[in-house]
């Protein structure tokens, strides 16, 4: 809708514009927050710009908030559906490191990915050249059979749990670890603090955000 992308405009204008600020006080006056490391960090004698900075920032705020959100979100729903392994998970809270690498694979806050090609080549017959962009599923394939048996199973015992929900090798995401770990935290004291937690809709509704999966709301009952 034009009054969301107006409204959307002016968001992202004030955030650069708070950002750039914080960046000029930060060059006056270094601290020992993420931006002044920025600042200070070189590598052969370069150094990151204003602009590259910002654009930093703005990933990290964004990425960095909305996915683990989902990523929780997303694990709480799936746990609520299938009680026999919220039920598991209660018995062992030891399985939360598991059942997250399983919330990933089974239902990823990030389900899209884009690459640019470095060379010629081809997949499954279909031609594509250097320099041209594709997107790829890392929905897809979190459900590729040959990766994962029974792919549309939802098992917290999952072993040798194979996902692309954080991207791999230099594309791996810079906050996979923190995400792990407050999904792990956020998830077991919910349903530890809640032990009569169940879903209150059945009907779920998701953003209209490509390449992402995030429920625009999750309601549920303590009771």
């Amino acid at each position: 809708m034009p009054s969301k992308a107006r409204a959307g405009g002016r968001a992202q204008e004030a955030l650069c514009e708070y950002l750039t600020r914080a960046i000029e006080m930060r060059r006056q006056q270094l601290g020992i927050d993420l931006i002044s490391s920025m600042i200070s960090a070189s590598e052969d004698d370069e150094r990151l710009c204003d602009s590259e900075i910002l654009a930093q920032c703005n990933l990290i705020l964004v990425a960095g908030n909305i996915t683990t959100s989902d990523l929780i979100s997303n694990g709480i729903k799936a746990l609520l559906q299938h009680p026999e392994q919220l039920a598991a998970l209660r018995a062992e809270p030891e399985l939360i490191v598991n059942a997250v690498e399983e919330i990933l694979r089974y239902d990823s806050p990030v389900i899209q990915a884009n690459r640019v090609l470095l060379t010629d080549t081809s997949f499954s017959g279909c031609p594509m050249h250097r320099g041209e962009s594709i997107s790829v599923s890392l929905a897809g394939a979190n459900r590729d059979p040959r990766a994962n048996p029974e792919p549309d199973r939802f098992n917290i015992r999952r072993r040798d749990i194979r996902h692309q929900s954080f991207g791999g090798s230099k594309h791996l995401c810079l906050g996979a670890h923190l995400a792990r770990i407050e999904a792990q935290e956020a998830i077991l004291g919910l349903i530890q603090r809640f032990p009569n937690l169940s879903l209150v809709k059945q009907d779920f509704e998701y953003r209209p955000v490509p390449s992402f999966r995030g429920l625009k709301e999750l309601w549920v009952s303590r009771e």
